[in-house]
């Protein structure tokens, strides 16, 4: 008998299951196998609750988004075959299109679904249950993990943690919101994807609706029961809009500069790296080339061509830019730094956002293999991989990890990890209607009223604050604290979550805890950007992860005892890492 726990039972949760239902299968399994997972809401959906509002999108076209394997993960072994999130759109008869954006509480229903189906697929020898509890403790009782809930406890040779977002924060967000008013005006911190849902439920969520005219262009029409916005955030500009995309699902930009070998020879010469030193250099000129390449591109393919060729060729790349592409029309990446500047007061500052966004749709409208710019933006999401090459397991200095948080994330995050064109569509409408006003540079005073004074010491009163910020650290409970306290784990000094090894297992004061993994937000920051599903054939990390914590569980316990058991000494079930 093999007894696992999985604790925390959102996509990741749902992933290990897949994995380690699939291998178990692979391996033609007779034993008795007992996966028991902890999850008081959940039962695969996570953060992405069917129960949720309809209005709110997820941010990644649907046929990006899968949480089956592929062949670009596992090779020559059997995989659970299953829909991806478009193919279980169109099963279910939704109207839809591959590169459609559709609600969150509908991807949702697509996890919970995949639940269900890898359940039909388990055989009889695999028992999966759910207790319906969070898990308070952990401790190590021989050979075991010893689990316990309110009401319940299970010994496990080996446990995932998996635990996420949770939901708590956000249905009290929605509770907050619905009890909002005309009569109210409510501060918003942030203008991030959290803010987008904000807005979108206290506009449309309030009864408001949006008209587009022959131009594409959106009006908003009041429900009369909206409240007034004052939005602000430190950057003083949204997230960039994510451009209609042309890229089949497999399809990533292929970098010159900023590449794994260039990463490996760096990290050769150097025990820890500098990301303003060694590695931005890098994004920035593959940014440039990828820019200008496209800028190129639009108007003589051969040019383009040409200029391909004698860039790589080439050690003097400003010369090559300056011989084809006009300085004006060059990628300016200080510009994408603070493309509003030099602001006089508050009209200057609304005018100047109002064109800053009509940009942004115009440029996310282009597709992201027609516009320049954002071709280049792609480029930071299509890269992800490489740059967790930079920065998994404390490869910054530490001061150099510092500044990447502190600068790099922020940036990142708003190039690249935008909410879709229409979504920027509806805040342009919402500032044009005057139900939202950001405001430039603001301070927030809690006493001895809320109110708010921008840059030019304008002051507004407010009924409501609200928060758009996700909290992406650890959160304290009692299951860490047990954790912590019985010496299974210990969180990493720079990055503050879970100490991982490279096999996904826990460390404990330069001891592993064997079969005790962590995966996703108990490990973010250690690990980079944790918090996507899988995007099918392109070797997803979150697959990858998954695929090696479960292979170090099945080698250490089931493939150990087939090996004792038929006696060989390299068997030939191992799985390979």
């Amino acid at each position: 008998m093999l007894r696992v726990a999985i604790i925390g039972f959102g996509a990741r949760g749902l992933g290990i299951l897949e994995r380690l239902v699939s291998k178990i299968l692979h391996h033609r399994v007779n034993d008795e196998i007992i996966i028991t997972i902890f999850d008081p809401i959940s039962e695969g959906s996570g953060c992405h609750n069917p129960k949720q509002s309809p209005l709110l999108l997820a941010n990644t076209v649907a046929s990006q988004m899968s949480i089956f394997a592929d062949d670009s993960i596992i090779k020559n072994e059997f995989f659970i075959r299953g829909f991806n999130f478009y193919e279980f759109l169109c099963y279910k008869s939704y109207h839809c299109s591959k590169n459609g954006y559709y609600s969150r509480s509908i991807l949702g229903k697509y996890l919970e679904y995949a639940f269900g189906f890898i359940q039909k697929i388990a055989l009889k020898n695999i028992y999966i249950r759910i207790i319906k509890e969070e898990a308070l403790s952990i401790e190590k009782q021989n050979s075991l993990y010893l689990i316990k809930s309110s009401n319940h406890s299970f010994g496990a040779y080996g446990a995932f943690i998996t635990t996420g977002h949770g939901l708590s924060h956000a249905l009290a967000l929605e509770q907050k919101i619905e009890a909002i008013t005309s009569k109210d005006t409510v501060i918003v911190k942030g203008l991030g994807l959290s803010a987008i849902d904000i807005f979108t439920l206290l506009s449309t969520g309030k009864g408001g609706s949006f008209k587009q005219n022959k131009m594409g262009d959106l009006t908003y029409l009041p429900s009369q029961k909206e409240p007034k916005i004052l939005a602000f955030s430190c950057s003083n500009i949204p997230l960039m809009a994510r451009a209609i995309t042309q890229k089949e699902n497999q399809e990533v930009y292929q970098s010159i500069h900023f590449t794994s070998q260039a990463i490996k020879k760096i990290r050769n010469q150097k025990n820890k790296l500098d990301f303003q030193k060694d590695i931005l250099p890098l994004i920035i000129l593959e940014m440039q080339y990828a820019y200008s390449y496209t800028y190129l591109a639009q108007n003589d393919l051969q040019q383009a061509f040409l200029f391909k060729n004698q860039w790589i060729l080439n050690e003097h790349k400003q010369k090559v830019l300056d011989k084809y592409i006009p300085k004006t029309q060059q990628l300016n990446f200080r510009h994408l730094l603070n493309p509003i500047n030099n602001v006089h007061n508050a009209k200057d500052f609304q005018r100047k956002l109002i064109d800053y966004l009509k940009h942004d749709i115009k440029e996310a409208q282009l597709c992201n293999l027609t516009s320049p710019l954002k071709t280049a933006c792609d480029v930071l999401r299509d890269t992800r991989d490489i740059l967790r090459e930079c920065i998994d397991f404390s490869a910054l200095e530490t001061k150099s990890y510092y500044r990447f948080m502190e600068k790099f994330i922020p940036l990142n995050n708003r190039l690249c990890v935008g909410p879709p064109v229409r979504k920027i569509q509806e805040l342009l409408a919402l500032i044009k209607s005057g139900v939202i006003t950001v405001l430039y540079n603001p301070t927030v005073f809690l006493k001895p009223k809320l109110h708010i004074k921008d840059a030019f010491n304008n002051t507004y009163t407010a009924t409501h604050f609200l928060s758009a910020k996700a909290n992406c650290s650890l959160q304290s409970s009692d299951f860490l604290n047990s954790l912590i306290s019985n010496h299974l784990g210990q969180l990493n000094p720079q990055s503050r979550c879970l100490e991982i090894n490279k096999n996904l297992e826990l460390i404990c004061n330069s001891k592993i805890s064997c079969n005790l993994f962590a995966l996703g937000l108990p490990t973010e920051c250690l690990k980079f950007y944790t918090f996507i599903l899988p995007r099918p054939f392109i070797s997803s990390t979150f697959l990858r992860d998954s695929n090696k914590a479960v292979d170090t569980f099945l080698n250490n316990t089931l493939l150990r005892k087939t090996e004792k058991n038929s006696g060989n000494t390299q068997p030939a079930t191992k799985v390979k890492d």
